[in-house]
């Protein structure tokens, strides 16, 4: 495993950490400003001047000044002897831009103060870290997002929180 593809398992593993946290009001102050750090790293993956590797600094130190007590929850991951699970570098890759949309949807109701669908979508996120590092590998990606991506319409008057982003579950894909 290169150094960029631990550096994206760490933010993976930070923001399955970070969606668990807020949906469960462990968080509730400056929840746009970390997660708004989580995209912005996650916005250099394979960027030759600044790759995710070089912002770990950068996000540990962000995250310990804006959720101070919320950091030792996520210290380990920072760690370089922390073993980050064998994933599918290229498919994570894919789904980047869907976690980054995802963030950017949740700030926007944490701002708007819609907490109960600001649970409802970090309840959905926080299993997509888990689909990416294989957790749900019986189902085929169109199931997963099925499962978990498609509950929110039903909740919330046909309001499709990752609609625009089906189309990464469902390109190629085969069903099991």
């Amino acid at each position: 495993m290169n150094a960029e593809q631990n550096a994206l398992g760490r933010v993976l593993l930070i923001s399955k950490t970070v969606y668990s946290a807020i949906s469960e009001g462990e968080i509730t102050l400056n929840v746009p400003a970390l997660l708004d750090s989580l995209s912005a790293v996650l916005s250099h993956l394979n960027d030759e001047k600044q790759p995710i590797a070089k912002l770990l600094r950068r996000l540990k130190t962000e995250i310990k000044s804006k959720n101070g007590a919320f950091y030792p929850t996520v210290k380990q991951y920072f760690s370089k002897i922390y073993p980050v699970l064998e994933y599918d570098f290229v498919k994570a890759a894919k789904h980047v831009p869907a976690i980054i949309y995802g963030n950017d949807k949740i700030c926007a109701q944490f701002v708007a103060g819609d907490r109960s669908r600001v649970k409802a979508m970090c309840e959905a996120m926080k299993s997509y870290p888990g689909f990416l590092f294989g957790e749900f590998e019986a189902l085929s990606d169109k199931q997963f997002y099925d499962l978990v991506f498609g509950y929110y319409p039903k909740l919330y008057e046909n309001e499709d929180f990752m609609g625009e982003m089906k189309g990464l579950f469902t390109e190629n894909a085969k069903e099991k």
